[in-house]
C-alpha cells in the first residue's frame, strides 16, 4: 500500500509540477508535461467565449504539415486527422488553421483538456504516420493519376510487358498509344532501387534491339529523395545512357502529362 501511495504521489507531483497556466490577452496559455519535436513543451490555449470554454492550439502545426508536402486536405490523410480530432470534440478551423474544440462547459474543462492534449500528441504522430502513408500510397496515387490524365490517349495496362518478346521485363504500367506512329511506354513506379533497376534493364534491352523508335522505358520516381536509395552514381549512369526519368510528388500532373510527350518519336 505504501508503495502504491508513494507512486501515486510521485505521479501527481510530476504532472502537477509540469503543468502551468498563465493569463494571455486571448485567455489562458497552458503548458503540458509533454514535448513536441522541437523540444519545447507542448502547449495550447483556453479561451472563454459566450458559448463556453474553447481549447485551441497556436495554429502553426497544420500549416507546417501542408508546407512539408503532406496532404491533409482530402483523402485518407484528412479522414485520419478528422477521426483523431473528433474523439476530442475538436476540428480543423480552416479559416485560422487552428485545431479547436467546440465550446464546452467550464466544469468539464479537466477531462476535455486531457482529451484535447491527447489529440495534439496523436497529431504529432500523424506527421510520421502520414509520411509513411504517402510512401505506401505512391503507386496507387500515380496509377490513379495516369488513368485520369492519359486514358484518352493510351490504352492502359497494369503489370504488363511493352511488347511480345519482352515478357522478362514487366512494367508496373504499360501505355499503348491509340494513335499510330507513337511509342509504347513501360512505366516503372520507383520508390526503391529495385524498380529503378527494372526500368534500367528494360531501357537497355530496347536499346540493344534498336527498338527505341517504338518502345520506351520510363522511371517515374516518387520524389528526389529516392535518388539516395538508388545511388548517385547509378542514377547518373542511367541518365547518361538515356533512361527517361520523371518525379511524381509535388509535380504530379506535369509528370504524368510529360509521358504523353515522351511517347512521340523524335523526328
Amino acid at each position: 500500500m505504501k508503495t502504491e501511495q508513494n507512486l501515486s504521489s510521485a505521479l501527481h507531483s510530476a504532472f502537477t509540477d509540469a503543468i502551468s497556466v498563465r493569463a494571455v490577452p486571448s485567455g489562458f496559455a497552458i503548458n503540458s508535461p509533454f514535448f513536441d519535436d522541437s523540444g519545447d513543451y507542448l502547449g495550447f490555449y483556453a479561451t472563454i467565449t459566450d458559448d463556453g470554454l474553447v481549447f485551441e492550439d497556436d495554429g502553426e502545426f497544420l500549416p507546417h504539415l501542408i508546407a512539408s508536402g503532406i496532404d491533409i486536405e482530402s483523402g485518407q490523410r484528412r479522414a485520419l486527422m478528422d477521426t483523431i480530432l473528433s474523439e476530442a470534440d475538436a476540428y480543423w478551423d480552416e479559416t485560422s488553421n487552428e485545431i479547436r474544440t467546440n465550446p464546452l462547459p467550464q466544469d468539464q474543462s479537466g477531462s476535455a483538456a486531457i482529451k484535447f492534449l491527447s489529440a495534439l500528441l496523436r497529431m504529432r504522430s500523424l506527421e510520421k504516420l502520414t509520411r509513411d502513408m504517402v510512401r505506401s500510397t505512391f503507386k496507387e496515387d500515380a496509377t490513379e493519376a495516369i488513368q485520369a490524365e492519359l486514358s484518352d490517349a493510351f490504352s492502359i495496362k497494369l503489370k504488363a510487358f511493352v511488347s511480345k518478346g519482352y515478357e522478362d521485363y514487366p512494367s508496373d504500367i504499360v501505355l499503348t498509344p491509340k494513335q499510330e506512329g507513337r511509342r509504347t511506354i513501360g512505366v516503372f513506379l520507383v520508390n526503391s532501387s529495385t524498380q529503378f533497376l527494372e526500368a534500367e534493364l528494360l531501357h537497355r534491352e530496347i536499346e540493344a534491339r534498336s527498338q527505341d523508335n517504338r518502345l520506351c522505358s520510363v522511371a517515374l520516381i516518387e520524389d528526389t529523395r529516392k535518388i539516395q536509395s538508388i545511388g548517385d552514381r547509378r542514377f547518373q549512369r542511367a541518365i547518361n545512357e538515356g533512361l527517361q526519368t520523371r518525379y511524381f510528388r509535388g509535380t504530379e500532373k506535369e509528370a504524368i502529362l510529360s509521358l504523353n510527350r515522351i511517347s512521340k518519336v523524335a523526328a
